[in-house]
């Protein structure tokens, strides 16, 4: 690669996925000073593609997830054509996501050799999918690994956060715990509704503000035993991402499942408590600064099995984390 490298890189899906790969981003900025990085993401996650402040240009590909789409990559592999890309990094595995940068004629193509997708790639890595952390499986594609100066980090708008603090009133006269129960990847991953319930009443009875966050809105009508108390607030399904992003940055502390708003909350410098069950910390852990935070995970023999529901049907994994043991170490970072 020379010294004024113009990138293509092709996102991943997933929103704690595209957080993970803003390392890739940072190691670029940091190797090839002069480069230009333009990314392809999904459209609901433009808004945190625009908060990494590696991001020139951000290209929206609108395609279901199970169709292959080929018009619409061939209308947008015309475009790019144009920007006479020297490289691109093909951060997905999956076969559709190596056609654009090839339709493009973009010279190097960087990625994984999966789904028999070789011959769309000039430079072709083998996969052990869980053999080492998703970072460095990233930053492997940029011959890199990780480093605390490659950590994920968003760009916080100080007036989108004050417009953010008004509208949802959030005050700082009690401390702000943001409870995050949901893990779109499946129900192996999210720690019980009731654990969440009896949290949030320990919060709201050591005197701080609690708010439910999350995309699901009929998720609320199980929380309804405590919303009649006045600082415990569901925000579930009644904020954007990019709203659910700012609240996150005025948090005093989250606790989350393993999911997007995690990562989302590690790449603010936000105190978090981190909940494992079927996925595992090694891989895709939160990339949070030091001291701000950490894992609760209970490494039973069956974990991580990575599925979404347990196959063994009794999600020990995440039953056996207690509320004492959240709230207790949550205590630390609050006091």
């Amino acid at each position: 690669m020379s010294l004024r490298e113009n990138f293509l890189i092709i996102s991943p899906s997933w929103i704690g996925d595209l957080i993970i790969s803003q390392s890739v981003l940072k190691y670029l900025k940091k190797e090839y000073i002069n480069c230009s990085i333009d990314i392809i993401v999904r459209p609901d996650l433009i808004e945190i593609a625009k908060m990494m402040p590696e991001v020139n240009k951000i290209y929206s590909l609108d395609i279901d997830h199970n169709s292959l789409g080929l018009a619409k990559r061939y209308r947008l592999a015309k475009t790019i054509k144009k920007n006479l890309y020297t490289s691109s990094i093909i951060l997905p595995n999956s076969f559709k996501s190596a056609i654009i940068p090839w339709l493009a004629n973009i010279p190097i193509r960087i990625g994984y050799k999966r789904e028999l997708r070789s011959i769309l790639l000039t430079q072709k890595y083998s996969l052990a999918k869980h053999e080492d952390t998703m970072v460095n499986r990233y930053l492997k594609l940029v011959n890199s690994s990780y480093s605390e100066c490659l950590r994920p980090f968003l760009n916080i708008d100080m007036n989108t956060l004050e417009l953010t603090r008004k509208k949802y009133i959030i005050s700082n006269s009690r401390k702000n715990i943001f409870l995050c129960p949901e893990a779109e990847y499946g129900v192996a991953k999210r720690w019980p509704i009731n654990k969440w319930i009896e949290l949030a009443k320990y919060f709201e009875e050591n005197n701080h503000n609690v708010y439910l966050l999350g995309k699901d809105k009929n998720l609320e009508r199980q929380y309804k035993s405590i919303l009649k108390i006045d600082s415990i607030t569901s925000l579930l399904g009644k904020t954007s991402l990019i709203e659910a992003t700012y609240l996150l940055s005025l948090a005093d502390l989250a606790v989350t499942n393993d999911s997007g708003l995690m990562h989302i909350t590690a790449s603010l410098d936000t105190k978090l408590i981190s909940i494992f069950g079927s996925s595992s910390p090694f891989y895709t852990p939160p990339l949070m600064k030091d001291m701000l935070g950490e894992v609760i995970y209970k490494g039973l023999k069956c974990s991580p099995c990575f599925k979404r529901e347990c196959p063994l049907d009794h999600l020990n994994c995440l039953n056996n984390i207690s509320v004492d043991e959240i709230f207790k170490k949550s205590l630390k970072y609050l006091n």
